[in-house]
C-alpha cells in the first residue's frame, strides 16, 4: 500500500512537472529570505512579501496577512495544475498573469472583478470560496 502511495506522489509530480519546478524554486528563494512555510491540505503554503498570491503545482505562496478567501482562491488553482497538467501555464497560468498586470484599467472601467475572468472564477469553485 505505501508503495502505491508513492507511486501515485511520483506520477502526480511528473504530471505537474513544470509547475512543480517553478514553485520549488521559487520556494528555495524565500525560504532564503526567511519566509515562512507549512502545509496546507496536501500543498506548501509560504509566506512572500507580495500582496498576491501564487500557486504552482503543490506549492502556493501568499502574503501572511491575506484573508483565508486568497488562501481557498489559491487552492483552488492547484486543483486546476491537477486536472490540467503540463498544460495548466498555457491553459491558467499565463492568462491569468496577463489578466492580473494587463487589464486593471480595463476592469475598473467596465466595474469588473479581478475574480470574473475565467480563471479566477474556476479556482473559487475548486477551492470552496462562497461568491456573492
Amino acid at each position: 500500500m505505501k508503495t502505491l502511495k508513492i507511486l501515485k506522489h511520483i506520477v502526480l509530480v511528473l504530471w505537474q512537472l513544470p509547475q512543480d519546478m517553478l514553485g520549488g524554486v521559487i520556494w528555495v528563494i524565500c525560504r532564503l529570505g526567511y519566509r515562512y512555510s507549512q502545509p496546507y491540505k496536501e500543498h506548501l503554503m509560504t509566506e512572500w512579501r507580495l500582496t498576491s498570491g501564487l500557486s504552482l503545482g503543490h506549492f502556493i505562496f501568499v502574503q501572511s496577512s491575506l484573508l483565508s478567501t486568497v488562501v481557498k482562491h489559491e487552492y483552488g488553482h492547484t486543483k486546476q495544475s491537477l486536472y490540467l497538467g503540463w498544460l495548466y501555464l498555457l491553459v491558467i497560468g499565463l492568462p491569468s498573469l496577463i489578466w492580473a498586470s494587463c487589464f486593471g484599467r480595463y476592469r475598473r472601467k467596465k466595474g469588473k472583478s479581478y475574480y470574473s475572468f475565467y480563471t479566477e472564477k474556476w479556482a473559487d469553485k475548486l477551492g470552496g470560496v462562497l461568491i456573492k
